[in-house]
């Protein structure tokens, strides 16, 4: 699973790329903002197909944006992230800012509690476990994504202590969590520095695989059938999720540059 709810801001025009000689989609800059006072925006280009274009274009620089089913990507060799198609709406100041990711793959590593990158606790108390999921994008390919678990040692749900506990490498999870950017000025060379990761929220394991065959199901209520279908809504359908690959490959995105590879490394940053 891969899927985003997120609002944004347009930063720039939609503008046209051509994906082959005879067909092409829009694309733009979307600055998503801030999950704290202490964090910085996230900066992500959109990338909007098929019928939802026609829309997309329409909009201008400043453009307030609530993007539903989006799949979230990230490259290896630019370390950025992007995302892809979805349901776009218009929306105002008033709308409530949401940012909501959650994906399904596979660990592809055991935290290791002597590597201050993967684990550290801290003087305030704060405990924070940094793991990286794989997950699927179709045609034997993977996305790789940082993600961390922080509490205190009064958290109710010590996620950072279960995230240790019970994920190993090719562990199968399903976290639900945000974008979250920090920045920071280096010391050395003064310049403004980023980096995006997901901030864990909820996490639920995949079951363990049993020895004993499962029961068959059986049904349990008998569903009336009818050909007479009220008008909900005025009448209008659900928007389809404007991605090309969905049909074609059944489901994921097209590849990204170069072949799967290691995780890449973990930033220190200020939590």
């Amino acid at each position: 699973m891969n899927y985003v709810d997120v609002c944004a801001i347009l930063h720039e025009n939609p503008r046209e790329v051509y994906t082959s000689a005879t067909s092409s989609n829009l694309c733009a800059q979307i600055i998503v903002p801030p999950t704290s006072a202490g964090k910085a925006p996230t900066n992500l280009t959109f990338h909007v197909y098929g019928k939802a274009c026609d829309k997309f274009k329409g909009f201008t620089k400043g453009t307030r944006l609530y993007i539903h089913g989006a799949k979230l990507r990230f490259d290896l060799e630019t370390k950025l992230y992007s995302l892809h198609g979805g349901v776009i709406a218009q929306v105002t100041e008033a709308f409530p800012v949401l940012n909501d990711v959650i994906l399904t793959g596979r660990c592809i590593k055991d935290i290791d509690q002597t590597d201050a990158r993967a684990f550290k606790t801290t003087a305030d108390g704060l405990m924070i476990a940094n793991q990286t999921i794989s997950v699927n994008t179709g045609r034997n390919q993977a996305d790789l994504f940082n993600f961390y678990a922080i509490n205190t040692a009064q958290d109710k749900l010590n996620q950072a202590e279960l995230l240790v506990n019970f994920t190993r490498k090719g562990t199968g999870i399903t976290i639900r969590g945000r974008l979250v950017t920090d920045g920071w000025t280096d010391k050395e060379t003064q310049e403004r520095r980023s980096v995006t990761k997901i901030q864990l929220v909820s996490m639920t394991l995949a079951p363990k695989t049993s020895e004993t065959q499962q029961k068959p199901v059986t049904t349990q209520t008998t569903v009336a059938s009818t050909n007479n279908v009220a008008s909900l809504w005025g009448g209008k359908t659900v928007e389809e999720s404007a991605d090309p690959w969905t049909q074609a490959s059944g489901g994921g995105l097209p590849d990204l540059p170069g072949q799967y590879g290691a995780a890449p490394e973990l930033d220190e940053v200020p939590f």
